[in-house]
């Protein structure tokens, strides 16, 4: 370049600079306000559904094994008592010529059918 003019720049600074910004404080904030005026139209397009085919289901059923009924009908073994009083008497012409009186009880005893020997017969 020019004669006085120097090619080369050297800046050193030694230390540091301070510009005094540590008492800069924001008092207030201004009051900022947003609505929404008016809100756009929303444009739906028609939806349509529709089954074009339902599901083949398969059902199987079968009884495989029936359950065991174990019924019991008849009376159990069972003992019924009832009291008797029987009176026998023979008159011939309205003259008593006998008088027999049975007086106890009489016992029904219901079991199980179990043939007896004389029941078997010839067999």
């Amino acid at each position: 370049m020019g004669k006085g003019i120097p090619d080369k720049f050297d800046l050193t600074l030694h230390g540091g600079a301070d510009f005094d910004l540590d008492e800069i404080r924001i008092k207030e904030i201004p009051q900022l306000n947003s609505a929404i005026k008016e809100i756009a139209p929303l444009e739906l397009k028609p939806v349509s559904l529709a089954i074009t085919q339902l599901p083949t289901i398969k059902l199987d059923l079968a009884v495989k094994e029936l359950p065991k009924i174990d019924m019991d009908i008849g009376l159990k073994p069972t003992r019924v008592s009832m009291p008797m009083n029987t009176h026998v008497c023979l008159k011939v012409l309205g003259i008593k010529l006998m008088d027999l009186s049975l007086c106890g009880e009489n016992m029904v005893i219901l079991e199980p059918y179990v043939p007896r020997h004389a029941e078997l017969g010839c067999r």
